[in-house]
């Protein structure tokens, strides 16, 4: 059903201050535009090295707490990742399926103001089942037309070197639960697994990107007690070696981690913390 992670969403507590920290990066966003209907504002950050990987993360503020709540999006009232967004081939085909399996995803068409349209996208209503807001979403156009035209509107002129989103994680104490719910309702199977000492690591590939399940190897693991979330960390390969963009980022005034091997088999990685970006974490993974 899923063909790919299409946009993160996190919100953030002053939309032009985490702008400008990402912008500072050398990221370049799209202008402010404010939903009417649904109470925010946004700005977003294209990634990907060609139509396949494409996506983008939104950074949300809000300037109607009631018409947030109206337009079923209470969770873009708290600061944080708030939810995920899949593309799929037929939205409304997608939706059907999932409302006749007990989860109702109505569909709503979002247009610019001249009338064209921008998107038709769908709440899934998991009944707690993921614990953040799950959209799918459908353009009105190929992913092929959207990633020219992203690029040829300078969306994708960034002067840091971000390749593609690699991977998301969202805690899930219930891990076995999770996994259950993703495969069987959402139709995405586990991909691969990885386990530490006091983590357990399901993977669920969705495209050319991961979401990893963290999930506690037992009682005792520091997992067991954390409430189940969308981390607010995104995980981003970067183009060149690992050193250069760690480098360039502190060259710009922000304070990566020094780089270290990763969890991920064949992986080196650095973090530049959430509160240098507004509220989102990034980290920049290079495989090796």
């Amino acid at each position: 059903m899923f063909e790919r992670i299409d946009h993160i969403v996190c919100v953030v507590p002053d939309l032009e201050s985490a702008s400008a920290a990402h912008e500072k990066l050398g990221l370049s966003l799209t202008p402010p535009f404010q939903f009417e209907s649904n109470g925010v504002t946004n700005r977003a950050l294209f990634v990907g090295e060609n139509a396949a990987n494409l996506c983008y993360l939104e950074l949300i503020s809000v300037f109607d707490a009631d018409r947030v709540r109206a337009s079923g999006r209470s969770a873009y009232l708290n600061a944080g990742a708030a939810g995920l967004g899949f593309g799929v081939g037929d939205v409304h085909a997608s939706a059907a399926h999932l409302t006749k399996s007990g989860y109702a995803a109505p569909v709503e068409s979002v247009d610019r103001p001249e009338g064209s349209r921008i998107i038709d996208i769908a709440s899934v209503e998991t009944g707690g089942a993921v614990p953040f807001r799950v959209t799918i979403s459908e353009y009105p156009e190929s992913w092929e037309q959207r990633y020219d035209r992203s690029r040829e509107l300078g969306r994708l002129n960034h002067t840091f070197p971000l390749k593609r989103l690699d991977h998301l994680a969202a805690v899930a104490p219930d891990i076995e639960g999770a996994c259950r719910f993703w495969s069987e309702v959402l139709g995405v199977p586990v991909h691969g697994e990885i386990r530490t000492s006091q983590l357990i690591i399901r993977q669920l590939k969705i495209g050319d990107a991961i979401l990893e399940l963290l999930g506690p190897t037992g009682p005792d693991s520091p997992m067991a007690s954390r409430p189940a979330s969308l981390a607010g960390m995104a995980a981003w390969e970067v183009s060149g070696p690992l050193d250069e963009a760690v480098a360039l980022a502190r060259e710009r005034g922000f304070s990566p981690s020094d780089p270290e091997a990763g969890v991920i088999p064949g992986t080196r990685r650095s973090t530049i913390p959430p509160a240098e970006l507004g509220g989102i974490g990034m980290q920049l993974l290079e495989y090796v």
